[in-house]
């Protein structure tokens, strides 16, 4: 439903505004710019939707993180 595309850092820091509740989506921004996250199958990167405006990427957050199945990252 969403298009997902590597995490390239574009500032030197990383902020998390909103985790779901067991860590799989996050909501965070970077250089003024919101964007929403999720970890890789192998765990190890980070890939990321809906970059931009804050309303955008809550409304993105917000949907993701609502509908998603409850599972611990150890799985």
């Amino acid at each position: 439903m969403y298009d997902w595309e590597p995490h390239i850092p574009r500032a030197p820091r990383l902020r998390v505004d909103e985790t779901s509740c067991c860590g799989e989506y996050e909501l965070a921004s970077e250089g003024g710019e919101y964007f929403v996250l999720r970890w890789t199958g192998d765990g190890e990167k980070q890939e990321e939707t809906a970059r931009g405006v804050f309303a955008r990427a809550y409304a993105v957050w917000h949907d993701l993180a609502a509908g998603h199945q409850h599972k611990s990252r150890a799985s």
